[in-house]
């Protein structure tokens, strides 16, 4: 809801939690929860302060889901972000003292009270609360008399009733870290000028938030040869309270998707929160499900669920912690985690923070495109709606292939030659010593022996004189440094070898580089135009010439041989 506006109801709102508890301990605490820097928003334009003006803090209490909704630090001016405001927070305000030594006070974390700065004993610290609007404002008063610099705590949540009611029972659990205020203060925009009402709007990320997340052979962008097996994972923070031990004996409503009660489950101090019918235990419950896009293929008994502790390696669960089926007309994968799943991975006890579903899949042979892939996560605990999470549109997985042409013509007509066979490689060095690529994407020594039903990648020209490689891999180079493939990021050069030439024509004698991305694939376009000179006409062999020498030669030896003959006998007689 927005502020000026109807308040809607919050009970769309989570549970508000640490980091830690939605599985990113490691990210420094800093980052865990945001705060405003303080500028004021009623800007009078001088520079000093004057006696008219009435002094002001206002402080709007955000809820956000993830950290992708996180907007620049404040300017202490309202922004009217689109986000739920939560009823019922409070607020300390101290005014403070820089001390002669400390340092100058801009974040609480960084000066400390007794050495950078003391409580001032002559203001009297104020508590305010956020209305049901998600807003408090303390009023400082007309003049001078309360100007200085206030340090800001958000008390632990401790709401009950209706500001609980109103976040359907979900507590903040860890606030928003202190901060400076300067009261009146330099506007960010105006360097001249002083505001008199500060705006402030803390916000905190909501506890069992999930944050999902895919990825390709671990990246966010990945390809292999067409035709092999690539593997995709499917991963997420464990829900907080995913299995849960009562502490107090009670009733929880059971509630379906419209937040209404259909039923209710009693709760027993020391025993697990579970709500089961004759079917079996209904709630808690949760699933990963892929719809995968139709030109991937599952390979059958490739999917397995893991978790892992904040760090940590992954371990696979148990065959009987989760169940798989696979819809393959709809071509889409669930994984369920059973009663005994979820007593493992949502124990607090055993300290996994992430889970995942690893799968993998394949597309056909020779195919050239580029596909992206989500999944959703579906989760319900007792007491709480049903919850249905997908990642970010923009943080998708893509898996590409491409392609190229290549045309063979004559020299002396222009067109097409047939019968021409190129092999290629995947470097200029691998095509000048003929290691080439084969159908398994490892390349191998022309005259290697290649593992059974693995043949080198070969196209021969067509009457035409057109030859194509198709479902080659490609490489992608993160230009935009912002971990999204996009289209014009991919490409991969590869190196084009004549290893054949048409009858009465030349081979090509220099490997040809071809640079591939998700465009050339289009038969319409070639990449590369070879040009086939025709051998030459070399001198015939066997000619009259050479012949009659050979004659004369074998003349001069019969008439020689008959000579001596002839001589020998007559010096017998």
């Amino acid at each position: 809801m927005k502020k000026k506006s109807i308040i809607k109801t919050l009970s769309k709102l989570v549970f508000a939690t640490t980091l830690l508890s939605i599985g990113l301990p490691s990210i420094d605490h800093s980052l865990r929860l945001t705060h405003a820097p303080i500028a004021l928003a009623e800007t009078v334009d001088n520079a000093i302060a004057n006696e008219t003006s009435r002094r002001s803090l206002t402080i709007w209490k955000y809820a956000i889901t993830d950290f992708s909704e996180l907007e620049p630090r404040g300017d202490g001016t309202i922004t009217n972000p689109d986000r739920e405001l939560i009823p019922g927070i409070n607020f300390k305000v101290e005014r403070v003292r820089k001390l002669p030594s400390g340092s100058s006070l801009t974040d609480p974390k960084q000066q400390q009270l007794g050495t950078d700065y003391e409580i001032d004993p002559t203001f009297n610290a104020q508590t305010i609360t956020t209305d049901t609007s998600g807003k408090a404002t303390l009023d400082l008063g007309i003049g001078r008399a309360n100007d200085g610099i206030y340090l800001v705590t958000e008390l632990p949540d401790e709401r009950t009733g209706a500001n609980l009611a109103a976040t359907d029972g979900k507590k903040i659990e860890t606030a928003v870290y202190p901060f400076f205020v300067h009261i009146p203060q330099t506007s960010r925009t105006d360097l001249s000028s002083l505001i008199y009402d500060v705006q402030v709007e803390p916000k905190n990320i909501l506890e069992d938030l999930l944050h999902p997340d895919k990825t390709i052979n671990d990246k966010k962008g990945d390809s292999v040869q067409a035709g092999q097996t690539f593997r995709w994972e499917l991963t997420t923070n464990i829900p907080a309270g995913l299995w849960q031990i009562a502490s107090q004996t009670g009733t929880i409503d059971i509630l379906d998707a419209a937040g209404q009660a259909v039923d209710t489950v009693e709760m027993v101090a020391g025993q697990p929160i579970v709500y089961r019918d004759s079917s079996g235990l209904l709630q808690p419950n949760f699933s990963m499900v892929d719809e995968l896009n139709s030109d991937l293929t599952y390979i059958p008994d490739s999917a397995k669920m893991q978790v892992r502790q904040a760090g940590g390696e992954w371990t696979d669960l148990a065959p009987a912690d989760y169940t798989v089926s696979f819809d393959a007309e709809a071509n889409r994968l669930t994984t369920t985690l059973t009663e005994a799943g979820l007593i493992k991975a949502g124990s607090v006890a055993n300290g996994y923070t992430d889970i995942r579903t690893v799968l993998t899949t394949h597309v056909p042979e020779y195919w050239n495109n580029i596909v992206e892939n989500t999944f959703t996560v579906n989760h319900q605990l007792p007491g709480q709606r049903p919850k249905s999470t997908t990642p970010p549109e923009t943080t998708n997985p893509k898996y590409y292939t491409g392609g190229f042409d290549i045309e063979k013509i004559s020299e002396n007509s222009g067109t097409g030659l047939a019968g021409a066979e190129f092999k290629i490689a995947i470097s200029e060095s691998n095509a000048n010593n003929k290691i080439f690529i084969a159908s398994n994407g490892n390349s191998y020594a022309e005259d290697a022996n290649l593992p059974s039903g693995v043949t080198f990648l070969t196209s021969t020209s067509d009457a035409n004189g057109h030859a194509t490689f198709d479902g080659l891999a490609l490489d992608w180079t993160d230009a935009n440094n912002n971990n999204y493939v996009e289209n014009s990021e991919v490409a991969r050069d590869y190196w084009v070898v004549e290893t054949q030439a048409p009858t009465g024509y030349e081979l090509l004698k220099a490997a040809q580089r071809v640079t591939v991305d998700l465009t050339t694939a289009d038969d319409a376009s070639i990449e590369l135009r070879v040009t086939n000179k025709p051998q030459t006409s070399l001198p015939f062999t066997g000619g009259i010439g050479r012949n009659l020498i050979i004659a004369i030669a074998l003349a001069a030896i019969i008439v020689g041989t008959t000579v001596v003959v002839i001589q020998k006998k007559r010096k017998q007689t």
